[in-house]
């Protein structure tokens, strides 16, 4: 009696894990909030900067912040308020795609942190230039605020700004694009307000930052569909209980 041969079964690939979770720094409840107090409280300041009327100039902005001092004054605390929660929406955004992107995902996050230090610069600089409208020599202040504009040191503000909210958004609308994790139209719209806003191209009547509320309005409705486990997890396919 011989044993018979039996031919080893051909292995099965291993199926194809999904991404690995990427626990949210903060809840969901957290991020919606974030996304449409940030969004709303950043395009208010803007639409109040157009009524003001604050011009490209510094002396031009001194002159319209002293024809409405009240205004002006109001627009610089909205926006001071808003940048932690434009911090904490970036760093929402970002989340949405680090489970499946994780290298990019996480430099949007670091990107959104160093933007928002300098929009803190830019903001605490701007209450400095607002004191300065009631000074009584403008011409000196004019003069003290436009060469510390094009010194050095004001690069230390304005280019953390600059490549951090921008870095940012651009990062994750192509983390968008790849994962489609949300609706294609949002990062679509991100795109065009990057280049309308930091781009300075003229926009008309129209602000650009209609168009981030527009798209920070769309992922807290996203993120608002989903469980806390999905938020949690990263993981959309999970089933709902």
């Amino acid at each position: 009696m011989t044993a018979e041969h039996v031919t080893p079964a051909p292995a099965r690939p291993a199926p194809h894990d999904p991404p690995a979770p990427r626990p949210a720094p903060f809840g969901r409840r957290t991020a919606i909030v974030s996304l449409t107090v940030g969004a709303a409280l950043n395009l208010a300041e803007a639409l109040i900067g157009r009524v003001v009327g604050q011009g490209g100039s510094v002396a031009g902005s001194l002159d319209a912040w002293a024809e409405r001092p009240t205004l002006a004054a109001v627009g610089l605390v909205v926006g001071t308020i808003a940048v932690p929660f434009l911090l904490l929406g970036l760093v929402a955004m970002a989340q949405l795609v680090r489970p499946h992107m994780p290298r990019l995902g996480t430099t949007a996050m670091v990107l959104g942190f160093v933007g928002a230090l300098g929009f803190v610069g830019i903001h605490a600089v701007s209450i400095i230039d607002h004191a300065a409208v009631d000074q009584p020599d403008r011409a000196a202040m004019v003069a003290l605020i436009e060469d510390a504009q094009t010194s050095a040191l004001a690069a230390l503000i304005l280019v953390p700004f600059l490549l951090g909210m921008a870095g940012s958004v651009l990062l994750t609308s192509i983390g968008y694009l790849r994962t489609r994790v949300v609706p294609i139209w949002i990062p679509v719209v991100l795109l065009v307000f990057l280049v309308l806003d930091f781009g300075g191209f003229p926009t008309g009547p129209v602000d650009p930052h209609w168009l981030f509320a527009a798209a920070s309005l769309g992922l807290a409705v996203t993120i608002a569909q989903r469980t806390d486990r999905q938020w949690w997890t990263g993981r959309i396919d999970e089933a709902t209980p």
